[in-house]
């Protein structure tokens, strides 16, 4: 999932708000709207969250 959050063309300084926009447009419509998807949809959302986080601590650690 790593490489999906690559492609998400953000930058590492946009906010959560912005992951989750580029994250929901990767997403199918119909993965977007039918419930039955919704707990799947929640944790890919959490997956990009988390891998931005982790790239956002590495830039406040090496000062990038």
């Amino acid at each position: 999932m790593y490489g999906t959050y690559l492609r998400l063309d953000i930058t590492v300084h946009d906010g959560w708000r912005a992951v989750v926009r580029a994250a929901a447009k990767k997403l199918t419509p119909r993965a977007r709207c039918d419930p039955a998807h919704r707990n799947a949809r929640h944790r890919f959302y959490r997956e990009m969250l988390t891998h931005h986080r982790e790239a956002q601590r590495l830039v406040r650690t090496w000062r990038l």
